[in-house]
């Protein structure tokens, strides 16, 4: 590959790399509108706003694909580009499972009102620390082409611990409420379960980048 047509690439890789990180904050976007209903109880047109982010996302998320086997295809890149190329499609779909993730939050939550229970602190915990997971992730992707190596996956058993006292405590609300309840505090299950399984996502992106830096996949 020459010299002109090496910075061609690069700057190809530069569209690649933007096309990914904005997939990324419209699925943060997402989390946060989540995050804002759980405190506040009102989000106007959350489902709405979740529903239509959601369908730009997967329209994101195969404009990475086709572009990225577009370069592989075209400019038949050195094996660390080459892993940059299948990194990002990989960090898209799983940017895609945790906006599906969240859009199944919001469907769980659009089905009761919040004030008919309470809501355990140990969700609202997971929200947020699946959120700083997520941003972390999205802060390693941005620096890629700097080779700095994250450490996003360290949150994870922090996250495993919230999402066990959050079942616990879940357990706990459905024994101790009227049975008029029940049926709303069981969907909390569902709920702190997306969260739990969209931070898994969120780790798993900080290894996919490690990777494509470092070309050692983790043990």
């Amino acid at each position: 590959m020459n010299h002109t047509a090496r910075l061609t690439f690069q700057d190809e890789l530069g569209k690649l790399h933007s096309l990914v990180l904005n997939l990324a904050n419209e699925v943060k976007a997402n989390g946060e509108l989540l995050l804002e209903y759980l405190y506040k109880h009102d989000v106007p047109e959350l489902f709405i706003k979740i529903k239509n982010k959601d369908k730009e996302i997967d329209k994101i998320r195969w404009q990475v694909h086709d572009f990225g086997d577009e370069l592989i295809v075209l400019q038949q890149p050195v094996a660390k580009d080459f892993r940059q190329i299948i990194t990002s499609i990989q960090v898209t779909d799983n940017l895609e499972r945790i906006g599906d993730h969240f859009k199944k939050t919001a469907r769980h939550l659009e089905k009761f009102s919040l004030s008919e229970i309470e809501i355990p602190q140990e969700i609202i915990k997971m929200t947020a620390l699946g959120l700083k997971m997520l941003s972390q992730a999205i802060s390693a992707y941005s620096e890629i082409f700097e080779g700095k190596i994250n450490t996003v996956s360290a949150l994870d058993d922090e996250m495993d611990e919230l999402y066990r006292q959050t079942i616990k405590k879940i357990i706990s609300l459905i024994k101790t409420s009227s049975e008029d309840k029940i049926d709303s505090l069981s969907k909390l299950f569902f709920i702190a379960q997306s969260f739990e399984r969209a931070a898994d996502h969120a780790a798993k992106i900080g290894d996919l980048i490690n990777y494509a830096i470092t070309g050692k996949r983790k043990e």
